[in-house]
């Protein structure tokens, strides 16, 4: 994999890669689950790819987007993963003792009164971001401190309470600030009770100020406030002079000011890179980015000044538009694949099978309903959930053995062990692939010997093919019930007239034969998730090292802007855990 310390030039170089690269498989992120069965897109895919994947372990799945493939896999197959491997950013998390890039300084352990609330993964995150910060701060000679998008609160609070920075909270929903406001009463006044303590035993404990919260929307629009507004606004940095004291800049009285954010959804964090470049108060910012699908793209058609995507030139004349779908992809996680347990993967996948069955009822029998394009969500979530749980201890076939045996949640499932779930009831020609389990598993030699043997063979043979067409139709007919019941509340839901259980049949016997390429389809589309989200990414870093050259030509070389992408959480914990680091005064 690529890291992104390299200078503008081969930055460039990336970006060209990686958009060659996606043009070259553009079919496949532009395609989407649901259309799986209406577009027969198993018939896009590679045949040898098809052929290998459907007989794969869903661990073999599972580990596809993270590089991992198999020695025996075509060698096509394997190119077209290592290759979106070697473009990808390195997503390993970086040390901040031995990274230049990464100013932070020694981490404070968050107390109980400020963790209360915090997720393992917040806290983590929380916890590597106000060390980042505050070394930022103090390397910059900010002043201030101005959290955008900041939720309720929690990287404000330790920033004010633990680190002695002035804040301002930013965010769109009025309850946020509420909740932050009601917290940091509560916390200033254990910290204020503590500096009493203090001053009795001698001890020193600066004085403690609580976060600012301002509600506003920030974006583009009309209605929206824009960061710079909120600039001669803030209050004077009394409790951040502590923080400063052992500083060597002289302070004006301009207000110096540090932009984060943590997960800023959409615009905002292209909000935030543009507030840096074209507010000169704003002397660094610290942007960890998320949810890639709200983000506005330019298009030919865009009357937008300003968008999201792309943001650099040198993005920008290359050409290649992502759209909401592979946007939406770029949020997936490789990480998060490979820890995923194989039997919840199979029972997933099923639900995108669902989905895309269901898809096909909509196309043949609601229309004009299917071209709204509906969102038809997680409905009845929890009670599949149930029903899956229940169907964790029921009795599978393991076609190794001819046994039935019984799959318990801690149980790896092979998911050749069930591929017998979408084989075909028919004959075996009608498989296009002529890979499904029935159709081999029903193949058998006949062996020499006595014909009394042969005959006892003959019978046996015939025997365990009848259980297996049993044990077929049976795991059909289970699947079958579970898609009506995945079925009939989303007709419900959007009041569309329920239909006969032998339509639902009809429809589930027709997809059945290509199902389980369904996981395999995914995981090779989740392949290219982490090269979108690095080229999403890339755009972001070549903007402002785009605008630092432009800086440094105009005013000098020491004027310049010093921009880093780095990789700050480990990315199990948090997948979004790349952090775009800027601030004046370098190249």
């Amino acid at each position: 994999m690529v890291s992104a310390s390299q200078d503008i030039t081969e930055l460039k170089r990336h970006v060209s890669a990686i958009a060659a690269f996606l043009r070259q498989h553009e079919w496949l992120w532009r395609s989407h689950v649901v259309d799986f069965f209406k577009k027969k897109l198993w018939e896009k895919v590679d045949e040898e790819w098809n052929s290998c994947l459907r007989v794969a372990s869903a661990e073999s799945w599972l580990l596809l987007p993270s590089g991992v493939v198999k020695e025996e896999w075509p060698d096509s197959l394997k190119e077209f993963v290592g290759t979106a491997c070697r473009v990808s950013l390195s997503r390993g998390q970086v040390d901040s003792s031995s990274d230049v890039s990464y100013p932070g300084v020694p981490q404070v352990p968050i107390g109980s009164v400020l963790r209360q609330g915090m997720s393992v993964k917040k806290l983590h995150e929380i916890g590597i971001l106000a060390a980042l910060i505050a070394g930022t701060a103090k390397l910059s000679g900010a002043r201030d401190v101005i959290d955008v998008g900041a939720g309720q609160g929690y990287l404000a609070l330790v920033l004010a309470f633990e680190y002695r920075l002035s804040v301002t909270a930013v965010d769109a929903c009025a309850h946020h600030a509420d909740v932050t406001n009601k917290r940091a009463v509560r916390i200033e006044k254990y910290y204020n009770t503590r500096l009493r303590k203090s001053q009795q035993d001698g001890s020193n404990h600066p004085e403690v100020r609580a976060p600012q919260t301002v509600t506003c929307r920030i974006g583009t629009e009309e209605s929206s406030s824009t960061l710079s507004s909120l600039l001669p606004a803030l209050p004077k940095s009394h409790s951040s002079e502590v923080f400063f004291k052992d500083s060597n800049s002289d302070h004006d009285e301009d207000p110096q000011v540090v932009l984060a954010g943590l997960h800023a959804c959409g615009d905002l964090s292209a909000t935030m890179l543009r507030t840096f470049i074209e507010c000169e108060d704003v002397v660094a910012v610290i942007n960890v980015t998320c949810c890639y699908h709200l983000l506005t793209e330019e298009t030919n058609n865009d009357t937008k000044e300003l968008s999201g995507f792309p943001m650099s030139e040198t993005v920008a004349n290359l050409g290649l538009q992502l759209g909401r779908s592979a946007r939406e992809l770029a949020c997936e996680s490789a990480e998060r694949w490979k820890e995923h347990h194989p039997t919840k993967a199979v029972q997933n996948f099923e639900l995108h099978a669902f989905r895309a069955a269901f898809q096909l009822i909509l196309d043949r029998y609601y229309p004009e309903f299917a071209n709204s394009r509906p969102s038809v969500g997680r409905v009845g979530k929890s009670r599949r959930r149930r029903k899956a749980r229940q169907s964790a201890m029921e009795p599978l076939i393991d076609n190794t053995s001819n046994e039935p045996f019984l799959r318990t949640k801690d149980d790896s499932l092979d998911v050749g062990c069930v591929t017998c779930i979408g084989a075909s009831l028919t004959d075996a020609s009608e498989d296009p692939l002529g890979t499904s389990t029935f159709s081999s598993a029903c193949t058998f030699d006949i062996l020499s010997g006595p014909s009394q043997d042969r005959d006892i063979l003959r019978v046996e043979q015939e025997n365990i093919a009848s259980s297996l067409l049993s044990d077929t139709e049976s795991l059909l007919e289970q699947q079958l019930v579970r898609f009506e019941e995945y079925v009939r509340p989303v007709l419900e839901l959007f009041d569309l007239p329920q239909l006969p259980t032998s339509v639902l049949k009809s429809i589930w016997t027709e997809v059945a034969p290509y199902q389980d390429l369904v996981g395999p389809f995914y995981s090779l589309r989740t392949v290219l998730a982490p090269v979108i989200e690095s080229y999403i990414l890339l755009d972001r870093l070549l903007y402002l090292k785009e605008q630092g050259e432009l800086v440094a030509a105009k005013c000098g070389t020491g004027a310049g802007i010093a921009a880093h992408l780095v990789p700050i959480f480990e990315p199990a914990t948090s997948p979004r855990n790349m952090a775009i680091i800027a601030y004046r005064g370098g190249v």
